[in-house]
């Protein structure tokens, strides 16, 4: 991140979704109002606060006008909003919030953190919304004075549905941003993703996916996320953010196939599927004892192996290897003796308890035989993950993650 002295421009995210379930006590011309200006159609957005407040005077159109009115750098007409409210009975508490969000739109940070630790001070008196945003403003406030804090990003995602989806957007991106500039990678990588889930056109979000993605093992998206940032007008977009993502394009793996988070992911997805799905699928103890049989268990294994070889058959194809097909089969062949040595045994033990008196001791002894089969599930596939191990040896494939054994 660029650690410049100077009052970084934040991003404007416009986002096409429903409103949140928070908004359906609203008035109908404010529930259209807080959607407009979600999705940066502000002077829409004011011409309906107003409208509503002219038919019916309340704080929540004040609040809407007023923030339409900062956006649109109406800022004369914001300040006199911010009487009106006060003549309807806002508290001092509410009104240094909306002061701080007029501080923050003319870029007064020092102004900006005097009025937050303001209503921090008395922050029981806001509602659990308020509050929300008040976390989500102090967060932005410490980003734009230099001193950027995960946490206000924290604790405002942990009431996100009271928030905008572009509040929500701008919250990932910027605790993201925060945790880039810290190397803890695979966290920036996850908010990235949540950012381009609220917001997928936000370019900023992808070269903070395209940074942590490479860094922490996800190249899947990687060369997308660098050619749409390299392609950006956004202004956001700046020389260094370009430069950054050209060196990492240059470091990507130029071969066909390449082993990283995402593809260990995948492997791990057919493999355990299907017996997540058995499992989640019950609710009950009598399901259970009847469903959780060492047949069926039986069956998923075999289904497991089978499809995590045809997703190394798909994958490894791109490469062509001389005998490809006969390592998977031996592959094949390798796991199936685990099976028949140690898992197959565990699956012919379990011995559901049946009766109308079943004893705490029986389905204790239900339960660790699970527990046997469920262990040994866990060893198959760290044996194929070892196998994948010799196939990238053999084939010379690019490894982008260290080790990844066991359940995730």
């Amino acid at each position: 991140m660029n650690k410049k002295n100077r009052t970084p421009k934040l991003p404007h995210i416009a986002i096409p979704q429903p409103t949140p379930s928070w908004l359906q006590d609203f008035p109908l011309l404010l529930q259209q109002a807080r959607i407009f200006s979600n999705n940066d159609q502000d002077k829409e957005a004011l011409a309906l606060a107003l409208a509503e407040y002219k038919r019916q005077p309340s704080l929540d159109a004040l609040e809407q006008a007023f923030d339409s009115y900062v956006v649109l750098e109406q800022f004369k007409k914001a300040q006199a909003l911010l009487k009106a409210m006060k003549k309807l009975g806002a508290t001092d508490t509410f009104l240094n919030l909306q002061k701080a969000t007029y501080y923050i739109a003319t870029q007064h940070p020092a102004k900006v953190k005097t009025y937050l630790n303001k209503v921090l001070a008395h922050k029981k008196e806001l509602d659990t919304r308020h509050r929300a945003y008040l976390y989500f403003m102090q967060g932005v406030s410490s980003f734009i004075n230099n001193k950027p804090q995960k946490s206000p990003f924290t604790q405002a995602l942990h009431y996100s549905y009271l928030l905008m989806p572009s509040e929500r957007s701008m919250g990932y991106l910027m605790r993201g941003l925060i945790r880039l500039n810290e190397e803890t990678y695979e966290s920036a990588y996850q908010d990235a993703q949540s950012a381009l889930h609220e917001h997928p056109k936000e370019d900023v979000a992808h070269y903070l996916r395209a940074v942590a993605g490479y860094h922490s093992g996800h190249l899947t998206q990687v060369r997308q996320d660098i050619e749409i940032v390299l392609n950006s007008k956004d202004e956001l977009v700046d020389k260094t953010m370009k430069a950054t993502l050209r060196k990492i394009q240059v470091l990507l793996p130029k071969e066909p196939v390449v082993i990283d988070k995402d593809f260990m992911s995948a492997l791990n997805h057919r493999f355990f599927d299907e017996i997540d799905d058995m499992i989640d699928s019950t609710e009950t103890l009598s399901e259970c004892l009847a469903t959780w049989t060492g047949i069926r268990f039986e069956n998923k294994m075999g289904s497991s192996i089978q499809k995590s070889l045809e997703y190394l058959q798909a994958s490894f194809s791109k490469l062509n290897a001389p005998n490809l097909s006969q390592k998977l089969k031996e592959i094949k062949e390798y796991l199936q003796l685990c099976t028949d040595r140690h898992f197959s045994q565990a699956c012919l033990d379990l011995k559901a308890p049946s009766g109308p008196d079943i004893t705490r001791a029986q389905l204790r002894t239900w339960r660790k035989q699970l527990l046997s089969i469920l262990g040994h599930y866990n060893k198959i596939y760290d044996v194929l993950v070892d196998k994948v191990a010799e196939l990238a040896d053999l084939y010379h494939i690019p490894v982008f993650v260290g080790e990844e054994k066991g359940r995730k």
